[in-house]
């Protein structure tokens, strides 16, 4: 072999040594760079899905809370779903909410909305939400109602629609007294009138 093919093939592995070093060092790098970078938004992700899984483990699936008085009477809310409130210990935010007061000697008066505010110390609640309420032949639709057992008082409030067998009404406010089974419809201003479609 003469001395000018030596030095070819020497320049030869030369140039594949050097390619091979600029390619480690400057595709490799950037490689294992874009590698690093999309491990640590994995990890960022996964840390953001645990702070997201930490902040639903406030919610309470199929809930169901029963109160009962010296006298035998029952007030039950069952809801699909809850989350507790956090500024307020005592109180639960319900949803997809049915509820049921059944007071002795009275007929049970039902109570379906779409939200609802719990206190789970007095047991008073506001409803919320395409309120509908049925007791006997009675029934009520409504946006709110607050369930007050300290005055032993229903409160329903917001486009009240009042039916039974042979009339509707349309207004403001409607009152059942739990204790004399007294209902009260009125309108928040006086100036309005209820107004009333009866049949006979």
């Amino acid at each position: 072999m003469d001395k000018r093919n030596i030095i070819q093939y020497s320049l030869l592995i030369l140039l594949f040594i050097a390619s091979y070093l600029f390619y480690d060092k400057y595709f490799v790098e950037d490689n294992k760079r874009v590698d690093f970078n999309k491990s640590e938004n994995i990890v960022k992700k996964k840390d953001a899905e645990v702070n997201q899984v930490d902040k639903g483990k406030n919610i309470i699936e199929n809930l169901k809370y029963i109160s009962e008085d010296l006298l035998g009477n029952t007030y039950t809310v069952i809801a699909q779903s809850a989350t507790l409130k956090e500024d307020k210990i005592s109180e639960v935010q319900l949803f997809e909410v049915n509820a049921e007061i059944n007071r002795q000697n009275q007929e049970v008066i039902y109570i379906y909305s779409n939200t609802a505010s719990y206190d789970k110390i007095s047991n008073n609640t506001i409803f919320r939400g395409k309120v509908n309420v049925k007791y006997g032949d009675h029934t009520i639709d409504s946006e709110t109602l607050n369930l007050n057992f300290k005055d032993n008082l229903i409160e329903i409030l917001d486009s009240v629609y009042y039916v039974n067998k042979n009339t509707k009404i349309n207004a403001d406010k409607v009152e059942i007294d739990l204790l004399q089974k007294k209902l009260k419809i009125s309108m928040i201003s006086k100036n309005d009138k209820v107004s009333i479609t009866s049949k006979y």
